[in-house]
Formats: C-alpha cells, sequence, structure tokens
C-alpha cells in the first residue's frame, strides 16, 4: 500500500504493509508532537537540533522497552515448572 505521510511539514511517500498504516500514522504523528514540543521549549535552538533531541528521545524509549521485555529470565522460571510438573506426573504413573 502507497501512503504519503505528513511529518515536519514535509511529505514523505512510503510503500508499507496495509496493516501496518495506523501504525505508521502514529509514529508520523509522534514525531510532530515531539518536534513541536522541543520547538516550544528550545525556540533559540535550530531545526537540527529539534530533530536531534527528538530523535534520541524515541531511541531512548526504544532501548528501554526492549530492556523490559527481557524475557529470559521468566524463561528459566518456566523451565523450573515445566520440569516440576514431569517430575509429578512420573511419580504419579509410578504410583498407579
Amino acid at each position: 500500500m502507497k501512503i504519503h505521510l505528513l511529518i515536519d511539514n514535509q511529505r514523505y511517500p512510503l510503500t508499507i504493509p496495509r496493516e501496518d498504516e495506523a501504525l505508521y500514522r502514529e509514529a508520523a504523528r509522534q514525531i510532530d508532537n515531539r518536534l513541536n514540543t522541543y520547538r516550544r521549549l528550545f525556540p533559540q535552538q535550530a531545526s537540527g537540533t529539534h530533530w536531534a533531541m527528538a530523535c534520541l528521545e524515541f531511541a531512548f524509549e526504544n532501548t528501554r522497552l526492549k530492556d523490559s521485555n527481557d524475557t529470559e529470565p521468566y524463561m528459566e522460571v518456566l523451565r523450573r515448572l515445566e520440569e516440576s510438573i514431569d517430575n509429578c506426573i512420573q511419580e504419579n504413573k509410578t504410583i498407579k
């Protein structure tokens, strides 16, 4: 699907999967919101600085989310639970 996103008053043509359209449009909206926030907070700064700060903020959030989605500790707990369940099943089979 071809769409055009308006970010910072500039049109960006993209070809994307149809099911991702809403996500892309929301992402563009978030970029504009962050840029406007930095423009309001730091009007004396150049546009490139606003873009860099918005990118840094998004990258930070992305990194934090990746770290919070680390499932390895949970996988170990699940492995131990599975082993415990298997042991109970084996014990139950030997009792019968």
